[in-house]
């Protein structure tokens, strides 16, 4: 089963959960800012991911800058982990996991391969 890491309140992941219903591939919604990713978890996303590690990180929104990132090294899978497992919010979505893979939307037809 696939999961996509979703916020409902983003129009970009509500767009890949619309793909995702119809295409009929059995997803589960992880709201991730209801329900925080592990350490763990967020480094096994990203050693995955179809794309630089980088991308994981939304270095745009408003709230990076009022973030500590002065550990965070974006060529480093750890320590992108590590920021992302303090500053869930600032984690790129949608993400879509399909097992073997991530994926992030951005644009959302990037997760067309896998659906």
């Amino acid at each position: 089963m696939a999961v996509l890491y979703h916020n409902p309140r983003c129009s970009k992941s509500r767009q890949a959960l619309t793909m995702c219903q119809d295409s009929k591939m059995d997803v589960e919604i992880h709201l991730y800012l209801d329900e925080p990713l592990s350490y763990e978890t967020l480094l096994s996303l990203i050693e995955r991911l179809d794309g630089e590690s980088k991308m994981a990180i939304r270095f745009k929104d408003k709230k990076f800058k009022l973030a500590d990132s002065s550990e965070l090294d974006v060529e480093d899978n750890s320590s992108i982990a590590l920021f992302l497992s303090k500053n869930g919010h600032l984690m790129e979505r949608p993400w879509l996991d399909v097992g073997t893979a991530t994926a992030i939307g951005r644009p959302v037809e990037n997760l067309l391969r896998y659906l």
